[in-house]
């Protein structure tokens, strides 16, 4: 028998070591990002595979399915095996196992009868046949808990695919912001070497070269500063896609078509009360905690249980079938008092129950306004983006008509930097506007609760 307790020993030791081992290691390195450019469908496609929060999002539906299926098991018969080796000298035990043996001596003195051994090998079962259909309920309850998951990951699902589409197209505005002050650099470089030649030859004043070269030296702190943008809004879509902050991606195409947007409050918002998982997990949780009042209230009620053994009792573990026994009963609980403990647990579940409906009507708050603002947020991006357009075509013609002045001599060297100032400006306020514009659209479809699928 110690044999035995030294290798259970050793199993659990073992199991334990094992559970104890850490998920990474110093040797772990992070998975390398694709080379070439994703499109945005493609980076969708990605973060709903390899996002944590996804994983995360996953594991809650299948521990909710777990628990589905261990609540549902109250329903089943339980049965299984024991034994137990026993000795002693307690007068009370030594007359109970020897007649289970049935070897009591005769003419024993019950208050000094010896002392005893006993090894005694047990198949026993259980059924519940009635607990006031708690467990039916605490069934139901598990599975409104996996409905709830289920909406939890379409609701994550949402929030992810918009977070995406933020971060994809900050990562294409900060790159057309980078091209911008590339072009810049080029074009002022440019006219520097032409006027150093004219300084040199005594056609411009030191004033006109030093005003030059620090326009110079001001694009090149912006092309800085966008190389630094495209880096950071890089990292963090990688990790919206579960890679490495640091190593940065290369947005691809943006063919994501977002379906017809409304315009008007009243419009979306029934969109959004149709779609929003969050509403609907929420719905469903209401109704775990109504079920749980209920279960709650059953436990008022008697339990009925059936419940049986058959076991041999032997000195010397022989087990002889004359030695067999066997008992059947049915047994009822009904609990009078119990310090108020099922009050407080039926007080309890009225306050969950009520606690989840003031977060419903706090949550119809929140999308009201998510809704509002976010339609707010497109009107405003879509206006923006048609006086940039304008302005763009303005400052660009503007531009022209200067430069053509300045070397024809007719404009001074800070006119012409104020128009080509004013025409990058012009150029960065139009990227800026048509990027905001386009989040702003995928904001309102999270809003709506249109992220969640394939769109």
């Amino acid at each position: 028998m110690h044999y035995w307790l030294v290798l259970l020993f050793i199993l659990v030791s073992a199991s334990v070591s094992a559970g104890e081992a850490p998920p990474f290691g110093p040797g772990t390195s992070p998975e390398p990002v694709p080379e070439r450019p994703l499109s945005l469908k493609e980076m969708l496609d990605l973060s709903r595979k390899r996002n944590p929060g996804m994983e995360e999002a996953r594991a809650k539906i299948l521990e909710a399915d777990a628990l589905f299926r261990e609540a549902g098991s109250g329903l089943w018969p339980r049965f299984g095996l024991s034994v137990a080796w026993s000795t002693g000298d307690a007068p009370s035990s030594y007359l109970f196992k020897t007649i289970d043996q049935r070897e009591l001596p005769q003419n024993v003195d019950f208050n000094d009868p010896g002392s005893f051994r006993n090894t005694e090998a047990a198949l026993w079962g259980r059924m519940r046949l009635f607990d006031g259909g708690r467990t039916g309920l605490m069934k139901d309850m598990a599975d409104l808990g996996r409905k709830e998951a289920a909406f939890g990951l379409e609701a994550h699902t949402n929030r992810l695919a918009a977070a995406v589409v933020q971060a994809f197209y900050q990562v294409k505005a900060a790159g057309e912001f980078l091209s911008i002050s590339e072009e810049a650099l080029a074009t002022v470089s440019r006219q520097l070497m032409v006027m150093e030649v004219q300084y040199a030859g005594g056609g411009v004043l030191k004033s006109d070269l030093l005003s030059l070269e620090v326009r110079l030296a001001e694009v090149k702190e912006e092309k800085v500063r966008s190389e630094n943008r495209v880096r950071l809004a890089a990292s963090a879509l990688a990790g919206l896609l579960g890679f490495c902050p640091g190593t940065g991606l290369l947005p691809g195409e943006a063919d994501l078509v977002l379906p017809e947007l409304p315009s008007e409050g009243e419009a979306a918002m029934a969109l959004a009360l149709h779609h929003r998982a969050d509403l609907k997990g929420l719905g469903f949780s209401v109704n775990r905690a109504v079920k749980g009042v209920t279960a709650e209230e059953r436990r008022f009620l008697p339990e009925l249980n059936l419940q049986g053994r058959y076991w041999h009792d032997d000195r010397d573990a022989a087990f002889d079938r004359s030695r067999e026994n066997w008992e059947v009963s049915v047994q009822a609980d009904w609990e009078i008092f119990d310090g108020f403990s099922r009050r407080a647990g039926k007080d309890a579940a009225l306050a969950r129950e009520a606690g989840l409906r003031a977060r419903v009507r706090g949550l119809l708050l929140e999308v009201r306004l998510d809704v509002e603002e976010s339609l707010s947020a497109v009107a405003e991006a879509s206006a923006r983006y048609q006086v940039a357009e304008k302005a763009v075509d303005l400052a660009a013609e503007s531009f022209d008509l200067v430069h053509r002045e300045y070397e024809g001599g007719a404009a001074t060297i800070t006119r012409y930097l104020q128009a080509e100032l004013d025409y990058n400006r012009a150029r960065v306020r139009k990227t800026a506007a048509f990027y905001d514009r386009e989040r702003a659209r995928a904001d309102l479809a999270r809003a709506l609760g249109l992220l969640s699928g394939e769109v």
